[in-house]
């Protein structure tokens, strides 16, 4: 129990000794900040065990893969709009190194839980209580999606959700790329 208190609390100091300044918009081609988030099973999501210049750990994961982030709180109606089609996404590429998660944004974990249970959600979820990494990537408004390519940067940064057939069209295009590059 005590040591499973001093790794938690080691965690959040780590996360408030971050950079913590606000950002309200992440330029395409920018370096995506480096974060790690509990999941559901309160396993730690770090960013750089899966893209970057260079891989945290790279004996567990030997290739590198395009990540796409998606902020949602369960108030967000687009966001629930949204998460259907990231999940159709996540299916057709499935196969690829790409990985698709769900941050939730400051919302209680078991509220956040019995939701996606209850909406049939299968992507990941990550939970950020504390907004620290929302703010890092000016999660202010909900949904806003990051996609990160193998190498880190920041490759498509979308505030809102609106038209599902364009965004699709222009997120199947871009994973495309990506994968190829």
């Amino acid at each position: 129990m005590r040591v499973a208190l001093i790794v938690w609390l080691g965690f959040i100091v780590m996360a408030y000794t971050q950079d913590t300044a606000k950002v309200e918009f992440l330029a395409e081609g920018s370096e995506a900040p480096v974060f790690s988030l509990p999941d559901e099973q309160n396993n730690y999501f770090f960013l750089r065990d899966f893209c970057g210049p260079e891989l945290r750990k790279p004996w567990i994961n030997k290739e590198k893969q395009v990540i796409v982030l998606s902020f949602f709180a369960t108030w967000c109606l687009p966001c629930e709009i949204e998460i259907p089609y990231l999940m159709q996404l996540n299916e057709h590429y499935q196969e690829q190194p790409v990985k698709f998660f769900l941050i939730n944004v400051a919302e209680e974990r078991q509220k956040v839980l019995s939701y996606v249970k209850r909406k049939q959600f299968t992507l990941p979820v990550l939970f950020d209580q504390y907004k620290i990494v929302s703010d890092k990537y000016g999660a202010h408004t909900l949904p806003r999606l990051v996609v990160i390519d193998r190498e880190g940067l920041v490759r498509r940064y979308q505030k809102g959700f609106e038209d599902a057939q364009l965004f699709m069209t222009e997120m199947t295009e871009l994973l495309d790329n990506l994968l190829q590059e």
